[in-house]
């Protein structure tokens, strides 16, 4: 069990129990009431929407429902009415009575999008799919318009969806029941907190359930994965403890762990909709499933006003991801991977604001939208203090539960709290692209009648950056620390002390955001990933499945501009212009990466920080600086058998923060990042001999 989710215990706190569910202030514009028949041997539904509207203004309705669906019958109060539908739009003609009044649908058709069944490359996590029926399961995303979707309306909803027997399906909001009649089964939801939008997912499920207070835990697992289940119910149960504490009352009367047929990694009001592959990796109830549940607190209990950007990824991100590491003592080795991450895979061709973050679709997406903006939350809290930070969290939470909000909307609620102007801080962090490029120049030692004066520059590449820089100075007795406000292309310090200095630092505990320098980046697995292009070498000793694993690891790493070929279709002023990827150790010593005495190659073995690995036992995957130009890397993959480097090429990818990793057959059994021992935000002062 994670000793931080122990941390807060296995029982639920008092405070669960009385807990006010926060609910929307105005009522739903639209109420859906929808029997669905799902016939997952033909990929299709029939379905009956009757939809009530309150109010609505205008002239027309206007409905999204996929265009490849046909309106078998539409009628409005009972009676036949004009529509036009096309383009995936629905329009009524309407004329408010002043009551409710009611739109009945019947409409049909197929979904049937592809579903990876090998998935390589899990960088974008959807893979495209919207909509799919078939034997295995149903997934319906509320984007595939898979029932009459006002766009711009919160609705609520009452469904009932017929299926297969034995098929349980899932939706946000309250189970009602599931019963098996005449040979197939009926899944009833109540939907009454109005939402956005709403997905429906079906599938042979046992349903498991546990109470915390007045919350039901629940896992939806196939047959195969029912032991599964009690870690995940009391995980969440935890989860749901600490977010409460931290932010107020869950705003749903139930969480459910979903089991998706393909490796999805999704959140939705009150459930997450996880991949069998995803739920069976022993890191996801440490890491995924508190990220998606909080996401109950942030996205989908409050929500997201995409006119500046989707907040929900970055800040769900730092109070899950990371404060759980944060609160086991790594916090800054996490702040340090974000920077590693963004400088690998983020560069001028790709770089965009986090006011324009929508959705990951691929790395650097990710880089932005989750890292980047997690990093400028972190920020706000050094600038605003803790008390100050967790607070405006639970007064947003509270006063905009199930209400849009966007990153002014943050800035306004910090400026209230702080008292202070907040404004230059979210134009640069959030609203511009970038990220400053800082180094300390020209660093003297004077010294004094009272010890030393150490004096210098703060130089700032453009585009420039204003910063509350920490400038740590150490002696052979202790730490002091300076605060400095850069601005501009240089500022100058000056700080004193009494003893001989040893080392100063520019922000040694990562708290600024910024592109670290070229020294300071370990070659990692995102670093290919990242690259622009890749030259990718078969090694000779490589038969000719050494082509196809190639072209799979290609896949896996998301490179799209790559040049595959075997050692005599290249020569080494070409691999000199390059990163480079050898699958298989390349017969041309000078082609060999190494990385002094940390890795060495012998004919039958490798060493890797001390310890001897027999080359026909242990797969080895290592990304170093190209030998023939330290600008560029150079991976190399080593497959202990062909019989497992089909399997191990799907993996290396999830491994990016990382600069080597040791296989034995396909479980990993060493992992670490390459040693950085440089750095121009660190001045070192030479040890007196004497």
């Amino acid at each position: 069990m994670n000793t931080i989710l122990k941390f807060y215990g296995i029982f639920m706190a008092v405070a669960l129990m009385g807990a006010t569910v926060c609910k929307a202030s105005s009522p739903p514009v639209v109420a859906h009431d929808l029997t669905v028949r799902l016939e997952p041997s033909e990929n299709s539904l029939q379905a009956t929407d009757v939809v009530t509207i309150a109010h609505a203004k205008g002239s027309h309705l206007a409905f999204g429902l996929a265009e490849h669906l046909t309106i078998e019958s539409l009628t409005l109060d009972g009676q036949n009415t004009r529509f036009t539908f096309k383009n995936g739009l629905i329009r009524v003609p309407w004329a408010s009575t002043g009551q409710g009044r009611r739109l009945r649908i019947v409409y049909s058709g197929r979904f049937n999008d592809g579903v990876p069944s090998e998935p390589l490359n899990l960088d974008n996590p959807g893979f495209g799919v919207t909509g799919a029926i078939n034997s295995q399961g149903t997934m319906l995303l509320a984007g595939a318009n898979w029932y009459p979707r006002a766009e711009s309306a919160l609705s609520t909803y009452r469904i009932t969806v017929d299926a297969p027997e034995g098929t349980i399906a899932v939706m946000s909001g309250r189970p009602l029941g599931h019963d098996a009649e005449k040979g197939r089964t009926l899944s009833r939801w109540t939907v009454e907190q109005p939402l956005r939008g709403m997905a429906l997912i079906a599938g042979p499920y046992t349903v498991s359930t546990r109470r915390f207070g007045s919350v039901t835990a629940a896992t939806y697992f196939s047959k195969p994965l029912q032991h599964l289940s009690d870690d995940y119910l009391n995980a969440t149960g935890r989860y749901l403890q600490l977010y409460q504490e931290l932010f107020g009352p869950y705003a749903f009367g139930q969480f459910a762990v979903v089991e998706n047929f393909f490796p999805t990694g999704y959140g939705f009001p009150s459930f997450t909709l996880l991949g069998r592959r995803v739920l069976q990796l022993p890191f996801i109830i440490r890491t995924s499933l508190g990220h998606e549940i909080a996401h109950c607190w942030w996205g989908n209990g409050v929500l997201v006003d995409p006119s500046q950007g989707n907040w929900s990824e970055g800040l769900t991100s730092y109070v899950a991801d990371y404060l759980y590491k944060e609160r086991q003592g790594e916090g800054r080795s996490h702040r340090l991977q974000w920077l590693r991450s963004y400088t690998d895979l983020v560069n001028a061709a790709n770089e965009f604001p986090v006011s324009r973050f929508s959705s990951r679709v691929d790395p650097a997406t990710k880089a932005v939208g989750y890292d980047k903006a997690a990093m400028v939350f972190h920020m706000l809290r050094q600038e605003v203090g803790d008390d100050v930070f967790w607070s405006t969290l639970r007064d947003l939470y509270a006063r905009y539960c199930f209400k849009a909000i966007s990153w002014l909307d943050f800035q306004t609620a910090f400026e209230d709290r702080s008292k202070l102007s907040l404004g230059p801080f979210f134009r640069q962090w959030v609203f511009r692209p970038g990220a400053p490029r800082l180094r300390l120049a020209d660093v003297r030692t004077t010294p004094k009648s009272t010890g030393f004066e150490i004096s210098g520059m703060v130089v700032q590449e453009k585009p420039y950056y204003d910063m509350h820089l920490n400038l740590a100075l150490a002696t052979d007795q202790d730490q002091t620390s300076h605060k400095v406000e850069v601005s501009g292309a240089q500022t100058p310090f000056s700080l004193t002390v009494a003893r001989q200095p040893k080392v100063l630092t520019a922000d040694p505990d990562v708290h600024l955001f910024r592109r670290l320098h070229p020294a300071e980046m370990p070659p990692t697995i995102n670093a290919i990933k990242g690259a622009s292009s890749v030259m990718v070498v078969v090694a000779n000793d490589f038969d000719s499945k050494g082509g196809e694993i190639a072209r799979r690891l290609v896949a896996a790493l998301g490179l799209s501009n790559v040049r595959i070929g075997g050692e005599g279709d290249f020569n080494t002023q070409e691999l000199s212009r390059s990163d480079l990827l050898f699958v298989g150790k390349p017969s041309n010593r000078q082609w060999l990466p190494a990385n002094g005495a940390q890795f060495a190659l012998t004919p039958e073995a490798f060493t890797l920080n001390g310890d001897g690995h027999h080359r026909d036992q242990a797969s080895f995957f290592g990304v170093f600086a190209n030998p023939q130009n330290k600008a560029r890397t150079a991976a190399l993959f080593m497959p202990a058998h062909l019989s497992v480097a089909k399997a191990l090429s799907t993996k290396i990818p999830h491994y990016g923060k990382y600069s080597y990793l040791v296989f034995k057959d396909t479980r990993n059994q060493v992992k670490g990042t390459w040693a950085v021992d440089r750095s121009p935000m660190v001045v070192q002062w030479p040890t007196d001999p004497n």
